[in-house]
This record gives C-alpha cells, structure tokens and sequence, in this order.
C-alpha cells in the first residue's frame, strides 16, 4: 500500500470548494453538505453540520467560508432539494423526492441532493460557482429516460411554490388551517388591514416610523440608514403601509403594518422579515400598484425586495448575476404571475 500525502489546497480543489483564485465557492460548500444527506438519508442536523465542518476543517477553510454553513443549507431547503423536520425534541434533516424543473429550452434545475446521473449533462455556472443551483441540459428523449431511470421526476414552478409562503404566516395569525385554494395573496393582505384596523396598537407622537410610501421603480434604499431615503418616507400620508418603527437605538427596528389616519397611527408588529415582505407583496396585489418588474430579454430587474420563497424561485430560474437581478430564459414566466 503507498500512502500519498494531500496537500489541503489540493484537497480543497478536490472536492470543489474553491476556485483558481483562491475564492471559496458556495457551490462547493452546498455539495459538501449534500454528501453525508445523500449517504445517510434522514440525518439529525447537527451531524450534518458537523460531517461538513470535518470536511471544511480538513481542507483547511474551516472558518472562512463567506456564508455560515447554516445559511447554505437553510438555502437548500428552501428550495426544495431537503426539509427540515422534528423529531422529539431535535432537528432532522430529510433529503426530498428528487425533482427537476423545466427553465428553458432545453435545459433544467435539478432540485435533490443527489448527485447528477451520469447521463446528464450539467451546465457549470458561469458565476465562478457561487451559484449552489445544478442547472441540467435537457433536450431529448434520452434525456427524459434518463432521469426517470435515476428516479428524478418532473415537476413545474407553478407546483413548486404550492403552498405559498404567505398561508404560513395566515395560519399563524388566525389559528387555524387554511385552505390554499381559497385564501389568495389579496386576501392575506386583506387580513392584515382587519386586524391593524382592529387590535393596532396606538403609537405615540415621539415613535419614529419609516414606511414604505413613495411610487415604485426607484431606489428603494434602507429603513435603518442614519437619514430617510430612497422610497422610505417618515412623513406618510393616509392609509395601511408596510413600516418599521425604531426600537431602544439607531439601528433597532420593529417591522409593523401601520395605520395612518389624519394624526392616529396604530400598528401591529408582524412576525419576522419574511412575513413584512409577503405583507409588502400583498399590498401591491391588492392595490394594483404593482411594484417594477424590468425584463430585458434573458435579464430580470426587481426594484424592491421579495420574499425567501420567490427569491429561491427566482435561483431556479436562473443564476443570480447581481443583487435583484437573474438571468431568465426569455420565455420562461416569473414566480408573481401565478398571484394574478
């Protein structure tokens, strides 16, 4: 037997986790954490965690990585490829039925942690790997066989976001189940209207509110920056508006559907960013001002921020290039268009 001694930078390379100029890849970091999910199957989280940190350590990169592990794989949950679930008193890990989505012609997502059948062609991301996405090529009938054969099944975005993250936060504030069929976007919007109308707090003169009030399609800025900018207005007209109201400092702060009428303003908190973002969502459904979409052939532009669900949607479709921006094959229809 030879024993052959592996440099970390070697086996860092090795297993994808960094680039040719030193960059630690998310790709890479993604796999790393599939691995032990697609070994073990059902896996108790922190063992996953803690095989990836192995394996970082090992590579020497423990540490440096610019996401936390945690972070990477709350993506990959997100987007389908495992759930987390709860047995007892612990968090387990379960990988999902492999699926892959249509995103073009010809091509695909693969959303497991399994690995790529052999028989596929995978598209390697021209972002340097930072993309944690595996995008397929899927252009024939031997394509389609092959996939069956690995049990990897077809599925469409449209199903894929069933149910919508909203229903989530419905449920919470009514306590009980809902229906998804029956309780639209609009509705969840109309919910929050109902209850700040009806339980909203009072929020004194002094309380320093920032809502979201200017038109759509320009910068939208931060709620917490040092002075109001962007489409953040501390001086907001009548109506019910996604807001923050400062905490015990400059930079806490509480979001809050608020309620302005003439000088009474009554809020109520939501439950965390997630939930204001699909209140943000609603609103534009509801009022028919639609926030800024800018679709230049295979780009897509967003001016204002959407929630996790849409934003791993928007990962399917195509690679993030930028902040708010994916490249989208041009035929392929976008997440909202299924609120409409």
């Amino acid at each position: 037997m030879i024993l052959e001694r592996v440099k970390q930078s070697e086996y860092a390379r090795e297993l994808g986790l960094i680039a040719h100029d030193g960059s630690i890849l998310r790709r890479g970091v993604a796999d790393v954490l599939r691995a032990p999910l697609e070994r073990w199957g059902l896996s108790a989280r922190t063992a996953v965690l803690h095989q990836a940190r192995k394996q970082l350590d090992a590579a020497g990169l423990l540490g440096e990585t610019s996401q936390p592990l945690e972070t990477i794989l709350a993506h990959m949950i997100q987007l389908g490829e495992c759930a987390e679930v709860k047995i007892g008193y612990e968090r387990y890990i379960a990988p999902s039925p492999p699926r892959w989505i249509r995103t073009g012609q010809g091509s695909g997502t693969l959303l497991s942690i399994f690995s790529v059948p052999e028989e596929i062609l995978e598209y390697l991301s021209t972002d340097g790997g930072h993309d944690i996405v595996r995008r397929i090529r899927v252009q024939c009938d031997k394509d389609l066989a092959a996939l069956r054969i690995a049990g990897v099944q077809e599925t469409s975005l449209r199903k894929w976001l069933r149910p919508f993250g909203y229903l989530t936060h419905a449920k919470r504030r009514q306590q009980t189940l809902i229906r998804s069929d029956r309780f639209s976007l609009s509705e969840f919007w109309k919910m929050l209207v109902s209850q700040v109308e009806s339980v909203g707090q009072p929020l004194s003169n002094e309380a320093k509110i920032r809502a979201v009030a200017d038109r759509p399609g320009g910068y939208f800025g931060r709620h917490n920056s040092p002075k109001c900018e962007g489409r953040w207005k501390e001086d907001i007209p009548n109506g019910v508006w996604c807001a923050y109201r400062q905490g015990y400092g400059p930079r806490h702060w509480h979001p809050i559907i608020l309620l302005v009428e003439g000088t009474l303003r009554r809020a109520i908190d939501v439950y965390n960013q997630d939930e204001w973002l699909w209140a943000f969502v609603a609103r534009a459904v509801c009022s028919g001002i639609q926030e800024q979409v800018e679709r230049v052939d295979n780009q897509v532009k967003l001016t204002s921020p959407i929630p996790a669900q849409l934003s791993a949607a928007m990962d399917i479709l195509g690679p993030q290039r930028n902040p708010w921006i994916w490249e989208v094959h041009p035929a392929t229809p976008l997440p909202w268009s299924e609120f409409r």
